[in-house]
């Protein structure tokens, strides 16, 4: 009898063992830009529900952080210049971007969204560039440095203030999603916020391939990235523009009120994809020099930079 137990126990140990992870994927539309969690687990029906879990925590944190949601405490401050009861991940997010604006001597700018409105307006409703003066006139109500944080309340202590998270809250909701994912007992997974994305653990025992983007052609790739427990975030002039020859685009050099163009794409490796976007869009303001600099300051980030001539330039320790 002990014998047959025996056989029983050790055919079920095998099969357990050799048993293959499979790939569960879903992609959905959150914070503007499709999220898709891809794991792999012996189990999918457990992956399914840790992938749903995952996917709640994203629309959570869009509730906070989005400043076009009505009910969200970033809407509300930017519409009332002040919040009381500031939930902490508002509060986290806000100290985390003043950081990163004290980290790239204000390249990396989260007051720059009056700018942004302007150039909305401009070419959708006015059909033309903002002008020199309206550019000046939106620039002075730019600067970090008039939040005012204390406890739960935060305040802009200008007036006509108003804050974008765009340069570091997918960034944030994409950790958030990771964390979720190995509370359920995800061990291998990547999560893809459009460009910004994290893994754990590995792809059927290999490193996760991320082709990064040729940023003028969108069916071409620079080179293959390799993420192995840790995030890449790339900023581009392609992802949110206003013209045709990307000359005003989203990511705003908070000095001049015009849109950074040294740079067309940096790519940002490092251990979180929180720190990686947030960097990602410091480097593109600040430049190929000054950003290249930033990077080699840093432990655990790599870079690699493309110049509006096209040029190539990679950190010391990009691979």
């Amino acid at each position: 009898m002990k014998q047959i137990f025996f056989v029983i126990l050790l055919a079920f140990l095998v099969t357990s063992c050799t048993t293959p992870l499979q790939k569960t994927e879903q992609t959905r539309e959150l914070m503007s830009t499709y999220f898709t969690i891809t794991a792999y687990d012996k189990n999918p029906q457990k992956a399914e529900q840790a992938i749903d879990s995952a996917f709640d925590e994203i629309a959570r944190i869009e509730s906070i952080l989005s400043i076009y949601q009505n009910t969200a405490q970033a809407y509300l401050l930017n519409k009332q210049g002040y919040i009381d009861n500031a939930v902490p991940e508002l509060i986290e997010t806000i100290n985390k971007s003043i950081y990163y604006g004290e980290l790239s001597d204000g390249a990396f700018e989260i007051t720059v969204q009056p700018v942004l409105d302007l150039y909305t307006y401009s070419f959708t409703e006015l059909k033309r560039p903002p002008t020199d003066q309206e550019i000046s006139s939106a620039v002075k109500e730019i600067g970090y440095k008039n939040i005012l944080i204390k406890g739960n309340h935060i305040e802009f202590t200008k007036p006509n203030m108003k804050i974008t998270l765009g340069g570091i809250a997918k960034g944030y909701a994409v950790e958030k999603a990771i964390n979720v994912l190995k509370q359920n007992g995800i061990n291998h997974a990547l999560v893809n916020a459009g460009g910004n994305m994290r893994a754990i653990g590995n792809k059927e025992n290999e490193k996760w391939s991320i082709a990064l983007r040729n940023p003028r052609d969108e069916n071409d790739y620079i080179t293959i990235v390799y993420l192995d427990n840790n995030a890449v975030s790339t900023s581009g002039d392609y992802e949110r523009y206003f013209d045709e020859n990307k000359t005003f685009h989203h990511i705003i050099n908070p000095t001049t009120g015009y849109s950074a163009t040294d740079l067309i794409s940096v790519t940002i490796v490092t251990d979180n994809a929180y720190d990686a976007d947030a960097l990602s869009t410091s480097v593109f303001v600040l430049g190929p020099e000054k950003g290249l600099e930033l990077i080699e300051k840093l432990d655990n980030a790599e870079g690699l930079l493309i110049t509006k001539d096209k040029k190539i330039i990679k950190s010391s320790g990009w691979k």
